[in-house]
This record gives C-alpha cells, structure tokens and sequence, in this order.
C-alpha cells in the first residue's frame, strides 16, 4: 500500500469522497459523535491530506491531515478503517506526515487519551489536563523543533 498525499485542491471528487467516507465511519459512526466533520481546514491552502487507498479510488483505510497552526503544525483527523487496525499502517501514514513535517516542525495534536501512547513513540508529550470533546477524552499533545 503506498501513502499518498495532496493538499484539497489537488485530490480528485473519487479521493474527497473516500477521505470523507473514512472520517464519517470512524468519527461519526463509531464514536457516535455527531459533529461536523468537515470544515473550513480542509480546504485551507496549506494543509496537506495524506492517505492509503483501499482496493479502489473511493475507499481510503487511513488518513489524517497536517494544517498550519500559527508558527506550528497541527495534526488531526487521524483514522484508520476498522479492517486495517492492528496492521501499522497507522503508524506508516503518521510516520509519513511527520517525515513530511521534519525535525525543525513543532507539531501539536489533540489525541484521544486512549491513543497517547501511539503519539509517544514519534516524541510527543503530553500538555495540560485531559478534556472532553463530544463524550471523548482527549489531551493536548506537542513535539517540540528539533
């Protein structure tokens, strides 16, 4: 599976479609956090979607995106197909965005709490107190400029 990668402008209506599919099955469905998922940062110049097709052009079975944050980056939106857990692709599609990124990027995140320790291994911490967002915990994470 390759990880591919554009900013809104650049991806076709089959590869909106599975970016949005994937997000509205995780988030929505399976979470049962009825929010919207799509927003304003999605069609932001500067942020870059990065994604792995499925077996055709409008499945995705992982995704997330990076957009800029003042002078820092932000990662969010990162989801993976329930099929695909368990494989590392998670892993391989965030490992891709932080390469993307590079050592000098400060990056943040809002994780779940349960994920924490997924972000950990790419040399995030921790910030703040854990909060609730739509009946989930999360926690402010940030890896600093290298």
């Amino acid at each position: 599976m390759r990880i591919k990668r554009g900013k809104f402008a650049e991806l076709d209506g089959a590869t909106v479609f599975a970016l949005a599919r994937l997000r509205q099955q995780v988030f929505v469905v399976e979470q049962a956090c009825a929010y919207p998922d799509l927003d304003d940062y999605d069609l932001d110049p500067e942020t870059v979607h990065f994604w792995v097709e499925g077996d055709t052009p409008t499945e995705a079975v992982a995704c997330l995106r990076v957009l800029r944050n003042g002078d820092a980056w932000k990662i969010g939106r990162v989801c993976t197909a329930l099929p695909a857990r368990g494989t590392g692709l998670s892993a391989k599609v965030f490992g891709a965005a932080m390469d993307f990124l590079g050592p000098e990027a400060e990056v943040t995140l809002g994780a779940q709490t349960y994920a924490a320790g997924f972000y950990r291994r790419f040399g995030f911490t921790e910030e703040g107190e854990e909060y609730d967002e739509d009946g989930i915990m999360h926690i402010e994470m940030r890896r600093p400029r290298a």
